[in-house]
Formats: structure tokens, sequence, C-alpha cells
């Protein structure tokens, strides 16, 4: 397995990334497109993961949405799903690009807020031959509607945030003033994020966030997804990701004893990388 850094572009601002390849291929390749949840980049967490799935004999390409991580583009740390899915489509374009990868084999990967843009990518390109969401976002209103149930005075604070986007703390504890202040969020992130992560994003994402739901395309979703979904995650609505499994034709669903975050952590994620491990082979040898 080799793994180098790439650029490409997306509305011409440069998106940086890492290409893992793998050591033994024979022709082309499948490609794993993966992208890291709100506010993370591709540093918390995601390299575990791609190295796993390279191993299993795909190459992937892990990147920086624009304004986050080593991806260019101003404002920094300006999260907008619209532009995230354009992200989505200019890497999927950047792999099919590449010499020894399939075109036709792109498979998509996506956790939290990226597992729903993974959902419209592969509704809106045909052509993706398959997608892997962990623990996705499905639900924007479920969200917006929660916080105002659960945690008021914080949802009052966020929407006038959202009208100046203002640069906003991602996560605080319950009580806090932040984009998210659910039980364990900031702990959450706190145990998965690398050196060098910021706590902080545009508000701005709160405006559009009740029409965002990936959930009512699940009907087109046609490709063969594997959805893993945590048990103990209040993060996400249960319920959007268990209607994608019911309506998405070709879904597979395995439940896990973990929280929104766990995935990342030791001695949580290893039976979920050996479950995409081993829908991934069954899937390219197919």
């Amino acid at each position: 397995m080799n793994r180098a850094d790439v650029t490409f572009l997306s509305a011409g601002t440069p998106c940086a990334g890492w290409l893992y390849r793998p050591s033994d291929a024979a022709g082309d390749t499948p490609c794993v497109v993966m992208a890291h949840g709100f506010g993370l980049r591709r540093h918390d967490g995601l390299a575990g993961y791609a190295a796993a799935l390279t191993q299993a004999g795909v190459a992937v390409l892990v990147y920086d949405h624009r304004y986050l991580g080593d991806s260019e583009g101003e404002p920094r740390q300006r999260i907008r799903t619209s532009e995230q899915l354009e992200d989505r489509f200019a890497a999927i374009a950047f792999a099919r690009t590449l010499d020894g990868i399939d075109p036709d084999q792109i498979i998509l990967w996506g956790y939290s807020l990226s597992g729903g843009t993974t959902l419209e990518a592969a509704v809106a390109d045909q052509r993706v031959a398959g997608a892997i969401l962990l623990c996705p976002f499905l639900d924007g209103r479920w969200r917006i509607a929660h916080g105002l149930r659960t945690q008021p005075r914080n949802a009052l604070w966020l929407m006038p945030q959202a009208l100046r986007d203002a640069l906003i703390p991602v996560a605080a504890a319950p009580g806090g003033r932040a984009g998210l202040t659910f039980p364990g969020e900031l702990d959450g992130f706190l145990s998965v994020v690398a050196p060098g992560w910021r706590n902080e994003a545009h508000a701005g994402l709160a405006l559009p966030l009740p029409r965002w739901r990936p959930v009512a395309q699940a009907r087109k979703f046609t490709c063969p997804v594997l959805i893993q979904a945590g048990e103990r995650d209040i993060s996400v609505s249960a319920r959007a990701i268990a209607r994608v499994a019911e309506r998405a034709p070709r879904a597979t669903l395995k439940n896990y004893d973990v929280d929104h975050f766990e995935p990342f952590c030791d001695g949580h994620s290893s039976q979920i990388i050996d479950d995409q491990v081993g829908w991934l082979r069954a899937l390219v040898r197919a």
C-alpha cells in the first residue's frame, strides 16, 4: 500500500487529499471516495478506514472539503451541504481520470453529514457502483426540531448567529452555545480529532438545514449501500436511517453498540471496519 498527496479543483478551489493504492494491484482497481463529517478533516480518524479498505484491494481517495483542513477557500470553516455535494462530484470526477482506476467502479464513503451528501451524490450519479454510510446524518429538519425540544436556549441563540453567518463553536457541552450541544457531542469530537482541529464553523448552515432531507430520496438510492448505525447515536435521526434502509432497494443495514463518535475509537472500530471490508469485497467481486 502507498499513499500520495493529491489536489483537485472544486468550483475552481483546490481541494487537498490522499490517494491510497494497493501495492499489488493488477489492472484497473475500484476506488472509494471518502469524506468526513461536520467540521472534521481527513486527519481526524479517516486514515485507519482508508488503509483497511486499501488492503482489501481497492484504491481510496480521501479529501478535505473546501474551507476546511488542508483544502483552500475563504472564509475558513464555512460549511454548506450544497458546496460539499459539489466537492463530492469533483472528487468523483477526479478519481475517474486517474490511471489505474476503474471509472465504473467508484464507491462513495461518508460519515455523518457526508453520509447525507453521499446519498445525494449516488442518486444524482447513477454510474456510482456503491456506497458506505457510517452513522449518516440524513434529516436536517429532525436535527433542528430535536434541538428546539431538548436545547431550546441554544436553538434560539443559534438563529441570529445563522443570519449573520457568525463564526461559532462546532460543539459545546449541554447548556453551552454552539452548533452541536447534545449530550456527549463535545467530548465525542475531542476524542476523534487530531492536533490542529478548529472548534469553529460558520453558523449559516443552520438556515437551509430544515430543508435538507436526503432521507426523502431513499427510493431513488438504487446502488448497493452498506448502512452502519450506532444504537446509542443521538446526534442523527435513527428513524431516517431506518427509512433509508427500508426503502433503498439494495441496502444492507448493520447496527452497533456505539454512539456517534465511537466508530473512530479503539475497541469499537474493528468490527465496523471488518464489515466494510467484507461488504466491499463482495461488491467488487459481483
